[in-house]
């Protein structure tokens, strides 16, 4: 007699999947580890080896993010400019993020005003984005001429995220005419402090 399969266990992914279509549904405070655990069809203490928290799970969901821009945006280009880069870069991010608006507007309306740390992981999850948005380009991040960029890439970015929040275009005209601005805006920055050695090696005659 045929032995049934064991059902595979719920993956990382699976799991922030839920979650966020969890906070479309219900008020993010009122949901919690159990809640998502039934969801996904594990015990809580199952849940927990992946996420410790829901404030674990939106970090997870922010690195998932990072990681699917990284692999779409692919390899520096020598010609085009750092600030064209970064557009593409960031309005993947809002491609990326496009399917999931409506459980983050959810989330923000319920994290921002009155949860502080929320707010503060959520500004960490920010920085090391823009960073690794920076590192992309070969532009290094952590040291301190780095960290500068990064705060100003951020601003831009949080700019441009307020506006895509509530931007119900089909080619985010207005998102993108925002985020060029802000770009234009910092473009001298990336002029002053020139990319890492590996981008500025003199082509091979």
């Amino acid at each position: 007699m045929a032995r049934k399969a064991k059902p595979k266990k719920a993956s990382p992914d699976k799991i922030i999947t839920v979650t966020l279509k969890l906070a479309a549904a219900r008020p993010w405070p009122e949901i919690t580890m159990a809640d998502i655990a039934e969801a996904v069809k594990l015990k809580p203490e199952e849940l927990k080896q992946h996420f410790t928290s829901k404030l674990a799970i939106l970090d997870g969901f922010n690195r998932q993010i990072d990681d699917q821009v990284a692999a779409a945006f692919g390899e520096a280009s020598e010609n085009e400019t750092v600030r064209d880069q970064l557009f593409d870069i960031l309005m993947s991010r809002f491609d990326t993020l496009q399917p999931h608006k409506e459980s983050i507007k959810a989330i923000l309306r319920e994290t921002v005003p009155f949860d502080p740390k929320a707010s503060l992981c959520g500004l960490s999850a920010v920085m090391r984005s823009m960073g690794s948005a920076l590192n992309l380009l070969g532009i290094k991040s952590k040291t301190p001429l780095g960290c500068i960029k990064t705060k100003a890439l951020a601003a831009v970015y949080l700019r441009s995220f307020k506006i895509w929040l509530e931007d119900d275009s089909a080619d985010m005209a207005k998102t993108m005419a925002i985020l060029d601005d802000g770009l234009a805006k910092i473009e001298n920055l990336a002029q002053i402090f020139p990319r890492s050695k590996k981008y500025n090696q003199p082509k091979a005659a």
